[in-house]
């Protein structure tokens, strides 16, 4: 079952937006249902005692605050790509040299 980007889910969150609650309470059940149904879900290449079981996982990377369950990287780092934009793709080479990230710097401001 495909879980990220889930058209089901997808839907629910655009009947929330519209204050069609009811429904949207109903489609998030389905989708839950369905999830349940379809068996281990957990993508994560570990092989751990709280693999599939996301309520621990969730809440032990949650109390160690160290990094993020590897079901999370993808949509965290769609949304930093698209946000990276902004500076016209820089963030990937943020890290690894700061002054060739800057290069690119239309005004010179950031030298």
């Amino acid at each position: 079952m495909k879980i990220d980007g889930n058209e089901l889910a997808i839907r629910q969150m655009e009947l929330e937006r519209e204050g069609k609650r009811k429904e949207s309470f109903e489609m998030k059940m389905e989708f839950l249902r369905q999830v349940r149904e379809a068996g281990d879900h957990c993508n994560c290449p570990e092989s751990c005692p709280h693999h599939g079981n996301c309520f621990e996982c969730v809440t032990i990377h949650r109390g160690h605050r160290d990094h993020l369950p590897y079901c999370m990287w993808d949509m965290l780092n769609e949304r930093l790509h698209g946000r990276s934009l902004l500076t016209e793709g820089t963030l990937s080479a943020y890290g690894k040299d700061k002054e060739t990230a800057n290069a690119g710097c239309p005004g010179g401001c950031c030298e």
